[in-house]
């Protein structure tokens, strides 16, 4: 039967992680947009609309990755990174604006905030299972002479 890790397929898991949630962060977007209309900070836009596009693109880029294919998978967890990038910057300014803007009303902010490192975390996992895989690929190619 093998053992586990000959089983489940961590990169499938990784794609269905990327496809979900990169939808959910498409159709919740509207918490970030109600978020953004009350900050004073003029690049949160576009960071915004960086951190759902890169989503979507990593989840075309986890459509392209294949089993056995080292290289597809580090790029798929390289794009789950870049996307990270995006959401942590724009949580940097969701925080400098929760701690320093006088009246902001604060529920659409930190609704926004936990929407984004929700994401964020779901992509690191995707991107850790993706390397994870990577990294077992090499040892099954060793182990079986390939």
């Amino acid at each position: 039967m093998g053992n586990w890790t000959e089983r489940v397929s961590l990169r499938k898991i990784a794609a269905a992680l990327i496809a979900v949630c990169a939808i959910v962060h498409l159709i919740a977007q509207p918490v970030h947009t109600s978020a953004l209309l009350l900050l004073e900070d003029e690049i949160c836009g576009f960071l915004m609309f960086m951190f759902v596009l890169m989503g979507l693109v990593t989840l075309f880029e986890a459509t392209r990755v294949k089993d056995g294919d080292r290289l597809s998978k580090c790029i798929g967890a390289a794009f789950c990174a870049i996307t990270d990038f995006f959401g942590y910057k724009l949580t940097e300014i969701y925080l400098y604006a929760l701690r320093n803007q006088r009246g902001l009303d604060t529920g659409p902010v930190w609704r926004a905030l936990w929407l984004s490192v929700g994401v964020m975390a779901v992509f690191a996992l995707a991107a850790a299972l993706l390397l994870v895989d990577a990294a077992l690929d090499g040892r099954r190619r060793r182990r079986h002479g390939g």
